[in-house]
């Protein structure tokens, strides 16, 4: 009798149809899972879990309550659920085969229709055993992707929290005035020489705009880092970076996860302007290592979709609601990138008004692909793009960076003519043999006019009053030394300047394994 009792249970239990909500929840968690090194937190994955999970869930009980069969209920849903977020995975296997994505939808839309017509002519027998089955699968699928995803945040959270960092002891002429300071990365600006060699763009006229606003502009400057963490870290601590803790702390070596948490973490520079009084204003972007820092006082973060979320949209349905010629190596929302890219620089135009003594960091993305900016800020169409091409599209979004960037510039120095500003970029754009296949793109076999592309990078520095010669700027300076420059300059210090160094890596699956290029650079 109890076996019975047992027995019965167990096929009631079985006959709940759960699979709807797991398969919902499972699309989300396994892309999380996926890219966990670019993510630093588990914040951006709430709320598409819960919006993927209740939007499934209400499908389900409007289902059940209006036909009063519960099983095939679950069937549509999960049906509905399937074709949902599979459509994005499909266009990207088999986009490439495609000239557009008419083709796929109208397979797809078929696809799911006769989904749908099995799942409500089902019979009784069948919709049980169906739902018993899909039951086992979603869970099991589920259950393997949340142990990984809970194993990476376990050892996130188990690694060795970042070395307390020591501010600098300055000794400013006048402690009592002290000017604002903007350190701005301007994500991909290419150095002028690339600019002109490879792009066949001459940026003169904007470099000559900033000297004229009382900028030091070093024509040969390089990035010492490849990528934008390793560049960052760098630049923010003054010091070049040591491949062996990062080593240890990563999976393997394409795991990006321990540079970025060291984004999130103290670094020299903004301790050093905090201690002096400052308080410390970051503008990020949608790239979740530099949304925000533990020491920021105040953060402006775009609010509209992460790029975690808007990744994700991009491998559903709604993949099919944006252009039809998107490409499948593009997941982004273009009309989102451009709002977002446009909320940071006008947050750079209005913190001028702010009260200060104010250190403020702003990681532009207004010259990193995509291109969406055409010269005048409007959205480009992915067809305008593909016509002109990527180096045509990289100059355009580049020269509307370029009015941007003066007039946040003009704004500053309106309301503090003392501004200290740091203009510059962590990398230079990705050769286009990188692009075409960057996972097997070995630094070692680059051409010397892709090195020069990839780390010639903007470099001009603004410190009223003050030789920098003097401080030690020079016209083929790396970023390392750029706070040492500024410190010198205008804040009492006497720091040495290190060796102007440059590192490439071996390759995308070795990513700390540093490798010196300087001697191949173009130094003027």
């Amino acid at each position: 009798m109890l076996a019975a009792r047992r027995r019965a249970i167990h096929h009631d239990l079985g006959a709940i149809p759960l699979h709807p909500i797991l398969a919902a929840a499972y699309p989300v968690i396994f892309l999380f899972t996926v890219n966990a090194a670019e993510q630093v937190t588990l914040a951006t994955l709430w709320l598409p879990l819960l919006v993927s999970v209740a939007a499934a869930a209400a499908t389900l009980v409007v289902l059940g309550l209006l036909t009063g069969d519960w099983q095939r209920a679950g069937l549509v849903t999960t049906v509905l659920v399937i074709g949902f977020f599979g459509y994005g995975h499909a266009w990207n296997a088999f986009g490439e085969s495609l000239d557009s994505q008419w083709p796929l939808i109208a397979a797809w839309t078929l696809l799911v229709v006769v989904g749908l017509i099995l799942a409500v002519k089902a019979r009784r027998q069948h919709a049980l055993a169906a739902t018993g089955l899909l039951n086992v699968v979603t869970a099991v699928l589920l259950a393997l992707n949340g142990w990984s995803l809970a194993s990476t945040m376990v050892a996130v959270g188990a690694s060795a929290p970042g070395e307390d960092v020591s501010p600098l002891d300055l000794a400013p002429a006048d402690p009592n005035d002290l000017p604002d300071v903007y350190y701005v990365i301007v994500d991909r600006y290419a150095g002028p020489t690339a600019l002109r060699e490879t792009y066949g763009f001459d940026n003169e006229p904007f470099l000559t705009a900033l000297e004229e606003r009382g900028f030091d502009v070093a024509r040969h400057a390089h990035a010492n880092y490849i990528k934008t963490p390793l560049s960052l870290v760098s630049s923010l601590d003054m010091e070049y970076l040591d491949p062996e803790p990062l080593e240890a702390e990563a999976e393997d070596g394409a795991d990006r996860g321990p540079i970025h948490r060291q984004l999130g973490e103290r670094r020299v520079v903004p301790a050093t302007f905090k201690e002096l009084g400052y308080s410390y204003v970051q503008i990020g972007n949608w790239w979740t290592p530099t949304h925000d820092n533990v020491d920021a006082d105040r953060t402006f973060v775009y609010s509209g979709q992460d790029e975690f979320s808007g990744v994700l949209l991009q491998t559903t349905l709604m993949r099919a609601l944006s252009e039809p010629h998107a490409a499948p190596e593009d997941p982004w929302d273009w009309p989102e990138m451009l709002a977002n890219n446009n909320y940071a620089l006008d947050r750079l135009e209005q913190v001028p008004s702010l009260p200060g003594p104010k250190y403020v960091f702003a990681h532009l993305v207004t010259t990193h692909p995509p291109y969406v900016h055409d010269t005048d800020g409007s959205l480009n169409s992915r067809g305008e793009v593909d016509e002109r091409g990527r180096p045509a599209s990289y100059i355009r979004q580049l020269q509307y960076a370029n009015t941007r960037l003066l007039d946040a510039i003009d704004r500053i120095v309106a309301s503090d003519p003392d501004a200290v500003i740091m203009l510059q970029a962590d990398e230079g754009p990705f050769p286009a043999r990188y692009d075409a296949d960057d996972w097997n793109f070995r630094w070692r076999d680059a051409t010397d006019e892709e090195i020069e592309e990839k780390f010639g990078i903007l470099f001009a520095m603004r410190v009223p009053d003050a030789d920098l010669a003097a401080a030690g700027f020079h016209d083929d300076m790396t970023p390392v030394n750029a706070f040492r420059v500024i410190f010198n300059a205008r804040f009492g210090a006497d720091l040495e300047l290190l060796p102007d160094r440059v590192y490439a890596h071996t390759d995308l699956r070795h990513f700390y394994d540093f490798l010196e290029i300087t001697d191949r650079l173009d130094r003027g």
